[in-house]
């Protein structure tokens, strides 16, 4: 398959202006700036498009990120059972496109990664990020121990679930999709969602203090 670059109208728009998009949030944070889609032309082509992260998961009540690789059987195996879920999910009526989904590709080139990629509907960071530290990161942070491993994560970047892959052949109609525990769906029904942010932030500050002030004790004691 060929693959060509190309972008999404608004972000030609702003190469025009010649400058970026001010980005920032939790999902930038999380993911970084940019994500890419494949739009399929024919049997041997396709166009890469990037899009900006907030722009591209505007709207998105679940996120979905997909650690996956085509190496790997049981991944292959549990690609098309995802995209039916996902399909599914996001065709129900009151909840239509509210879930989307981030491949983390752990392929081992560009063309096995398209090749692979081309079979999802869904998003996915650039390869040199996934393959990267910040993949390395993310698959640490949520402690992947082997693939497919799909974690979910809410409009926050707040987790919801880190075992996705295993809750959705077990309950292949999404009855209780995204599987929030009871106190975490009561807490996002009751406190509003700019409340919520503000706590994320003033936890993220008081986390980002303490292991500054860890690293400076063990930096002294060294």
């Amino acid at each position: 398959m060929v693959c060509q670059e190309t972008t999404s109208q608004s972000e030609e728009a702003q190469q025009t202006s010649s400058e970026e998009p001010v980005q920032s949030g939790p999902l930038i944070d999380l993911l970084g700036p940019k994500l890419q889609s494949l739009e399929i032309i024919d049997q041997q082509s396709a166009q890469v498009k990037e899009h900006y992260t907030n722009e591209a998961l505007s709207g998105k009540k679940v996120i979905g990120l997909y650690f996956s690789a085509d190496w790997c059987g049981p991944c292959r195996q549990f690609t098309p059972e995802l995209v039916s879920f996902y399909e599914r999910m996001n065709s129900r009526r009151g909840q239509k496109d509210n879930f989307e989904i981030v491949m983390i590709s752990r392929c081992r080139d560009m063309d096995s990664h398209y090749q692979y990629f081309s079979k999802m509907p869904w998003l996915a960071l650039p390869l040199d990020v996934a393959a990267g530290e910040h993949g390395q990161l993310l698959g640490e942070k949520y402690g992947v121990k082997g693939i497919p491993s799909l974690v979910l994560v809410d409009d926050l970047g707040q987790t919801i679930t880190t075992d996705a892959r295993n809750k959705i052949p077990a309950d292949k109609a999404g009855i209780g999709f995204p599987w929030r525990n009871p106190i975490s769906q009561l807490y996002n029904v009751l406190v509003p969602r700019s409340l919520r942010m503000m706590a994320k932030l003033q936890i993220d500050a008081v986390k980002s203090k303490l292991v500054k002030k860890v690293t400076s004790v063990f930096a002294r004691a060294k």
